[in-house]
């Protein structure tokens, strides 16, 4: 699976940075392959080690957070890198 998140912390004030910063550390120090941008987290996996680390990403914000919101998007990487290889040496 490849999965793309954001964290966002609710009634924290303008100033979001240290809280994402403390759910991009539970993906770093995961140990799966992930890539962080202005908009995501992308983390790549299989759908159990991956749906657990957001959960854990989620936690670390709500414990200093009052509400969290999270925007997900989840793809089944297999099956279309199969697809494009098989069009990539046709």
């Amino acid at each position: 699976m490849l999965v793309a998140f954001s964290v966002t912390p609710l009634g924290v004030g303008d100033g979001v940075a240290e809280y994402v910063a403390d759910a991009v550390r539970v993906v770093r120090e995961s140990g799966l392959p992930n890539h962080t941008d202005a908009m995501f987290t992308t983390v790549e996996g299989d759908w159990d080690e991956v749906m657990a680390v957001i959960k854990q990403a989620v936690d670390a914000v709500a414990a200093k957070a009052p509400r969290v919101s999270v925007v997900l998007k989840a793809d089944a990487l297999t099956a279309k890198m199969e697809s494009l290889e098989r069009h990539l040496a046709g």
